[in-house]
């Protein structure tokens, strides 16, 4: 069984159905999955089949090539991993904006119970919010998401407020781990009749996706952007040709980091010229690999267990999970400042917009919004990397060209946008929407929290400046001098940039 605080139940009066349904559109994966064990352990006590619906809508403001063709990538693994089983197995790609909008509905009809991914940002939120709306069925909300559940009784304001509560509630927070291979429950489990899948996809006016448009997607060279063509998105956000999508990949990705560059984490994870990132945002992002996998290897490979916490239990940042340094420098990036982004945007409605920063910082950036700007800069300009400032430039064509930033780059490409746009306002505004449209992991709690800390989310005063006011500042200049950046800037120069452009 799952944990209590990680189920919500809505509509418990609902008319029975024939079936368990699991509408995946988070954890789109098929291991270490809250919401797919709950859905198992459902079907299994109610002897019913279980359908897994993985839908792929594209009535929303940033669906693009790259992020549809990493979400398609990975149907694909799951569609492997299901086929020896007898759950039935349904992707769905929508061709065009509202094409489903009866899908869901009539799957509500049908099912006994349904089970949703519950994520706190963006689509997945609304879906969730749809199905209970409706009312057609039993809806069973999972958060599969962090090491600490979304349900907590307070706010965090600080990593350092989070860390204190981490290492007071750490027993309750390692019962919490899901199954490795929930699968493996499923066995025994009756089949759904094929025939009645046909007829509810023909019900709601939805053309079923072929199995052979998820090949092509997959598919290198002309064959996935032909494919892609069909489907009524921006065209302009090209796939990342280095990235692929799907849990093989973040578990290759995942595997690499481990064995060859974790050791080296809290060296060279700031360096711009160093592979020291796991590379693994996207992959959690997408819910492709899950942190409780990561976490358990972890904890199983330096033969870790709750005897080797180091007291006292004051919120620090290392030398308390008796761990090598490097290790622990990374569990406070995957567990702390990861789950503190989820906890705030499931908690806070309006957390991708200014009203949601801090009081303090609010007022300070105010104070100080008439203060000469040294240059503006349009959003166009921003996007198409025309600034003055060749490192920030160079940022930015790698999060048009990979998908994403370097870590500690990012957070400067954040304030020289707050330092070269009208007001924080207008800031925040081109920075959510530089990275939505963008980023393999934007419209994801831990980036909308990232550009947020920008301007003061969880951060605190600091010496006051002119625009910055007592917000934190950062600068190219310094950035220079602290770390290398010659060949970063080189890499993602505009002549290198365009001989590299992606072409599928």
């Amino acid at each position: 069984m799952i944990p209590q605080n990680r189920l919500q139940v809505y509509n418990q009066d609902a008319s029975p159905g024939e079936c368990v349904v699991y509408w995946m559109i988070s954890a789109r994966r098929s291991t270490w999955s809250h919401g797919l064990q709950h859905a198992i352990e459902l079907a299994q006590e109610r002897n019913l089949p279980l359908v897994v619906v993985e839908a792929l809508a594209i009535a929303h403001q940033w669906a693009n090539d790259r992020s549809h063709t990493f979400v398609i990538q990975g149907m694909m693994d799951n569609k492997k991993a299901f086929e020896e089983t007898p759950i039935t197995y349904i992707p769905y790609v929508e061709t065009k904006p509202y094409e489903a909008k009866g899908l869901l509905e009539k799957w509500l009809e049908h099912a006994d119970v349904m089970v949703i991914d519950e994520f706190p940002v963006y689509m997945p939120r609304r879906i969730l919010e749809i199905a209970v709306s409706l009312n057609k069925a039993e809806i069973h909300s999972v958060d599969s998401n962090g090491f600490i559940s979304l349900r907590q009784d307070k706010a965090f304001t600080t990593a350092y407020s989070l860390r204190r509560h981490l290492h007071k509630t750490i027993i309750q927070h390692m019962s919490e781990f899901p199954l490795p291979n929930p699968l493996e429950l499923a066995a025994g489990l009756p089949v759904f009749d094929y025939s009645k899948i046909e007829d509810i996809f023909e019900e709601s006016n939805t053309p079923m996706t072929p199995y052979e448009f998820i090949w092509r997607i997959c598919e290198a060279d002309d064959i996935g952007l032909q494919a892609l063509s069909v489907l009524e998105i921006d065209h302009s956000v090209a796939p990342v040709q280095q990235t692929k999508g799907g849990s093989i990949a973040g578990n290759s990705t995942w595997s690499e980091f481990f064995k060859e560059r974790l050791m080296d984490y809290s060296e060279n994870r700031n360096q711009p010229e160093l592979n020291g990132s796991s590379g693994l945002s996207p992959y959690l992002h997408f819910g492709h690999i899950s942190p409780h996998q990561i976490l358990a290897e972890i904890f199983k490979a330096h033969n870790w267990n709750l005897s080797q916490i180091i007291p006292p239990d004051n919120g620090r940042r290392s030398g308390w999970w008796g761990l090598p340094e490097y290790v622990e420098a990374f569990l406070d990036q995957i567990i702390v400042w990861r789950d503190l982004g989820f906890i705030h945007c499931s908690k806070v409605q309006n957390h991708h917009e200014f009203a949601s920063i801090p009081e303090w910082a609010q007022k300070t950036l105010k104070e100080h919004e008439n203060d000469p700007r040294p240059y503006i800069y349009s959003f166009e300009e921003f996007e198409n990397a025309e600034t003055h400032d060749e490192l920030w430039n160079a940022a930015q064509r790698q999060l048009r060209s990979d998908g994403m930033i370097h870590n500690y780059l990012r957070m400067l490409w954040g304030k020289k946008i707050l330092e070269w746009t009208p007001s924080p306002e207008v800031a925040m505004k081109y920075m959510v929407a530089l990275n939505d449209k963008w980023a393999l992991d934007g419209r994801d709690p831990n980036t909308y929290t990232g550009i947020g800390w920008v301007l003061g989310k969880f951060d605190r005063g600091w010496t006051e400046r002119p625009v910055y006011g007592k917000i934190r500042c950062m600068t190219s200049d310094s950035t220079k001098r602290k770390y290398r950046t010659k060949k970063y800037i080189e890499t993602y120069s505009r002549s290198n940039i365009q001989r590299t452009t992606f072409k599928m």
